[in-house]
């Protein structure tokens, strides 16, 4: 069997004054890094019916990233239980978290204290989400990349094309959630 190579594009939107945000996610399989430098790749991979979004309130910015990330993490992982794509091969995550691409450098030190502050000594408040990533990381081995977010269109090539697509989408859909909801 081949092995599927799969690229991940998370970003999320965030209201600080309602507390609540989108997150959102595309997932392409069979996708090598050679595909996604191609010029014409946003006309050929992105959809906007293919990104996955989910409101989520009461939530914080760095958690809304987090979350999202676990969300697609977990897709996958229920995508590949459920389809044959044949041989895993490499994960690649984009986002524009510096949180979520700095977690695993962070995590021997998070394990080893037990996920508590070093300040108050309390458990922090995202361990359960730390917990959860690390766990689908062993599984997965995904490479997190950081990508530069908001950049002007003129500055975009390739993969930054669909991760603003990405964004534009979740910013697009808070908006007119909070428009419906709170209006």
């Amino acid at each position: 069997m081949n092995k599927s190579d799969f690229a991940i594009f998370i970003d999320s939107s965030y209201n600080p004054e309602r507390r609540l945000g989108v997150g959102g996610f595309l997932c392409i399989p069979n996708c090598s890094d050679e595909v996604l430098e191609n010029k014409n790749v946003l006309e050929e991979l992105y959809s906007p019916d293919a990104v996955k979004t989910r409101i989520v309130e009461h939530t914080t910015n760095t958690r809304l990233e987090l979350q999202t990330l676990l969300w697609a993490l977990e897709s996958l992982k229920l995508d590949t239980e459920t389809k044959t794509y044949g041989e895993m091969g490499s994960i690649t995550v984009y986002t524009d978290c510096r949180t979520a691409v700095d977690l695993l450098r962070r995590r021997k030190r998070l394990e080893s204290v037990h996920y508590l502050s070093k300040r108050k000594g309390t458990i922090l408040e995202n361990a359960d989400i730390y917990k959860s990533i690390f766990t689908l990381y062993d599984q997965f081995s995904p490479k997190l990349v950081w990508i530069k977010g908001h950049t002007p269109g003129k500055d975009r090539v390739g993969i930054q094309k669909i991760f603003s697509e990405v964004d534009r989408l979740v910013r697009n859909l808070l908006r007119s959630y909070i428009a419906r909801k709170f209006s």
